[in-house]
């Protein structure tokens, strides 16, 4: 659950550009619509390094777990599969 979601408002479905900032958070804008900026999208620098896996990319930021293999831990990000960055 991102930290948003408890204020009414839904997550951002990416690490997007900070629209306004305040105690809270960091807040950006999807659809015409406030949304709250994951917390951890300031320190996922790294994601550019991550290639991904299956022809599945990385995920945008890290979300919850729903399966592990080989690969590492997937999750999902816009109605399809992202690889967890671990860096």
């Amino acid at each position: 659950a991102c930290w948003s979601t408890g204020l009414g408002y839904n997550c951002c479905q990416s690490c997007i550009a900070v629209a306004y900032e305040d105690n809270d958070g960091k807040w950006g804008v999807e659809n015409n619509n406030w949304c709250g900026i994951p917390k951890n999208c300031n320190n996922n620098n790294n994601a550019s390094d991550c290639r991904g896996a299956q022809g599945y990319p990385c995920c945008n930021y890290n979300c919850d777990v729903y399966s592990i293999d080989g690969d590492g831990r997937w999750s999902i990000e816009n109605n399809d599969w992202c690889l967890i960055n671990n860096s």
